[in-house]
Parts: C-alpha cells; sequence; structure tokens
C-alpha cells in the first residue's frame, strides 16, 4: 500500500503543471528533528493536490545548508523536476529564511531552481486556525476520559461496536504532530 501512495505521488508530481512546497521542522519522540514537506500540485485543469512528500530526518545541525542538502537530495533521487516549483514556505527560523545562509538563500543561489516566490510563518498561522477546531475536540475527549467511569463505558462501547480503535488518544499541546491523529481517530469513532 505504502509503494502504491508513493508510486501515485511520483506520477502526481510528473503529470502536474506547477507545484509548491512547505517546510517545517518538528521533534520525534527520539529526539531527532524531522523536516516535513508537504507539496501543492496544481495540475492543468486547475485541480489541486496537497500530500506529505517526505519527512527528512536532520540526525545532527539544522542550519540552513543542512536542510537545503536534504531536500536537494531528495529532490534528486526521486527525480523531481524542480522546474515546475514556483514556492517554498517555511516558518520564521533563520535557518529558513537568512538572507545569506539560510534554507532558502541556498535554494535562491543554485542555479537548478527556477525563480520562486517565498512565504514564511503561514503553516503557523494554519495551527492557529486548527486550534479552534481542536478545542471542542479535546473538550470531549477530556470529559470522557478524566471520569473513570465514564472512560471504562465508552471502551466498552466501542468494544461493542467493533470500533477500528479501542480508545481516544490523549492530547497533548506539547506535539502538534499529534493533532491529525487525535482528529483522525476522533472522527473515525
Amino acid at each position: 500500500m505504502s509503494d502504491n501512495l508513493t508510486d501515485q505521488l511520483d506520477r502526481d508530481l510528473a503529470e502536474c503543471k506547477w507545484f509548491s512546497i512547505q517546510c517545517d521542522e518538528s521533534i520525534d519522540s527520539s529526539s531527532t528533528v524531522q523536516l516535513m514537506v508537504f507539496v501543492r500540485m496544481v495540475f492543468k485543469d486547475f485541480s489541486t493536490k496537497e500530500e506529505l512528500l517526505t519527512l527528512l530526518p536532520l540526525k545532527t545541525t539544522t542550519r540552513g545548508v543542512d536542510i537545503y542538502n536534504a531536500v536537494k537530495e531528495f529532490f534528486n533521487i526521486k527525480n523531481i523536476p524542480l522546474q515546475k516549483l514556483v514556492s517554498i514556505t517555511t516558518n520564521g527560523a533563520p535557518a529558513m529564511t537568512g538572507r545569506h545562509v539560510g534554507f532558502i538563500a541556498h535554494c535562491k543561489s543554485d542555479p537548478a531552481f527556477p525563480k520562486f516566490v517565498q512565504y514564511h510563518c503561514i503553516i503557523h498561522q494554519q495551527a492557529l486556525c486548527a486550534k479552534h477546531v481542536m478545542t471542542p475536540v479535546v473538550r470531549i475527549i477530556n470529559s470522557i476520559r478524566f471520569k473513570a467511569k465514564q472512560h471504562r463505558s465508552f471502551k466498552v462501547l466501542l468494544e461493542e461496536l467493533s470500533a477500528e480503535y479501542r480508545d481516544l488518544l490523549l492530547h497533548t499541546d506539547i506535539r502538534w504532530l499529534s493533532r491529525g491523529r487525535i482528529l483522525l481517530r476522533f472522527l473515525s469513532l
């Protein structure tokens, strides 16, 4: 299944007219910095598709050159056509947006990259919007999980319904990557 999704994404990137990428860093549970790269593709009929392109581990340092090298190597390995790139969105960290040594600066100085538009801090604005969605979900989850009798009854109900999941995930603001998993599980119940 994973190979099928990867193949479909490769085909989409080959067929799309233009694409943009969004990059953001997060630290996983093993304290490894993961660079998330999302891609938004626009096709000939102006339909769009957005997917997680890859997670690139940054094992040592997270300087602009490290991010640039990881992204460039991934694009080369996957034969992603850079000439279709129209924009890059990042957070506002100096490693991303630094004028001389940031990720964007390295991309702009590389002749393999076309001229592109750069945006920053949009990803975190989306996270702020998502917070509005998360508030009622967290309130519902907390009301179920923090009352022992209700929590046990809820788990029994899920078992009787042969639900895909046997429990709700506990939300934490520390790991914003967990929000997606929490929402997916909540919606599937």
